[in-house]
C-alpha cells in the first residue's frame, strides 16, 4: 500500500512538477508580453512626447508669426496713411505741372524752329562741301591719272633712249 502511496504520490508530485513548469512558461511569456507591451508602450510614449514637442513649437512659430504679421498690418495702415496723402501731394503737383506743359509747348516749338533753320543751313553748308570734296577727289583722281601716263610717256622715253644707247655701242 504504500508503494501504490507512493506511486500515487510520484504522479501527483509529476502532475505539480509539470504544472509548475507550465505556470513557470506561462509566466515567462507574460514577462515577455509585459516586456513587449512596456516597449511598446515606451515607444508610443515617446513618439506622443515628440509630437507634442513639435506641435509647441509649431504653435509658438504661428505665435511669433502672428505678432509679427499684426505689427506688419500696423505699419501697413500707417503707411497707407502716408501714400494717401503723398497721392494728394503728387495729385496737385501733376495739376501744375499740366497748367506750365502748355508754356513749355510754346517755348520748345519756338527753340524747334531756331534748331530746324540751323540744322537746315548747316544741311546746305554740308551740301556744298560735299560737291567740293567731290570735285576735288575728281581733280585729284585726273591728276593721278595725268602722273600715271607722265610716268609711262617718262618709261618710253627712257626704254628708247636705252634701246638708242645700245644701238650706238
Amino acid at each position: 500500500m504504500e508503494l501504490l502511496k507512493l506511486s500515487k504520490f510520484k504522479l501527483q508530485l509529476k502532475a505539480l512538477i509539470s504544472e509548475v513548469k507550465q505556470l513557470k512558461d506561462r509566466e515567462i511569456s507574460a514577462d515577455d508580453q509585459v516586456r513587449v507591451l512596456t516597449q511598446k508602450q515606451k515607444q508610443r510614449d515617446e513618439a506622443f512626447s515628440k509630437k507634442l514637442t513639435a506641435l509647441q513649437a509649431e504653435l509658438s512659430l504661428s505665435n511669433d508669426i502672428r505678432q509679427k504679421l499684426e505689427k506688419k498690418v500696423s505699419c501697413l495702415e500707417s503707411e497707407n496713411g502716408l501714400l494717401e496723402s503723398k497721392q494728394q501731394e503728387l495729385v496737385e503737383t501733376i495739376s501744375s505741372l499740366l497748367q506750365s506743359k502748355q508754356s513749355f509747348f510754346q517755348v520748345y516749338e519756338d527753340s524747334f524752329g531756331e534748331m530746324k533753320r540751323a540744322m537746315e543751313d548747316r544741311d546746305k553748308k554740308i551740301a556744298v562741301l560735299s560737291e567740293k570734296i567731290k570735285a576735288h577727289s575728281l581733280l585729284f583722281d585726273t591728276i593721278e591719272k595725268e602722273a600715271n601716263s607722265i610716268k609711262q610717256v617718262v618709261s618710253n622715253a627712257e626704254n628708247a633712249l636705252k634701246e638708242r644707247e645700245e644701238l650706238l655701242d
